[in-house]
């Protein structure tokens, strides 16, 4: 009969947290990806297009930094960046007219992360979405 010390079982617990975190940092991530890939789905759907061969709209890239718990993704226009904050805020054109926002970045981003975040929440506390 082997003898099971209070240190065995606490280092049998922690390499199961361990290995618990590493399976909820997985899902995380996906789930964050996905939003993300949503996200730039709803932008190239609602953004301006404008008339040329290389619309405004499909310009959108989703752009992932780092990895685990610190990845963050950077949705940008990786063409026409210049242009997305006016045109998601309005603008005074040189002629003096005032042109109008038309949200298309807000409205994806309110639309989509409260669902992100439940999920993530539930993944946190159960395990699954």
């Amino acid at each position: 009969m082997s003898l099971v010390t209070l240190d065995d079982l606490g280092a049998a617990i922690s390499s199961m947290v361990d290995d618990y975190a590493q399976e909820i940092i997985v899902k995380l991530e996906k789930r964050l990806d996905e939003t993300a890939q949503e996200i730039v789905k709803y932008i190239k759907t609602h953004a301006p297009r404008s008339g040329g061969s290389k619309p405004f709209a499909d310009s959108f890239i989703a752009e992932p930094q780092g990895s685990g718990i610190n990845k963050t993704i950077f949705i940008f226009s990786n063409k026409k960046g210049k242009l997305t904050h006016l045109l998601e805020f309005g603008f005074t054109h040189r002629s003096g007219k005032y042109v109008g926002p038309r949200p298309f970045m807000r409205p994806a981003y309110d639309l989509l992360t409260p669902k992100m975040l439940e999920d993530i929440k539930r993944i946190i506390e159960k395990g699954d979405v």
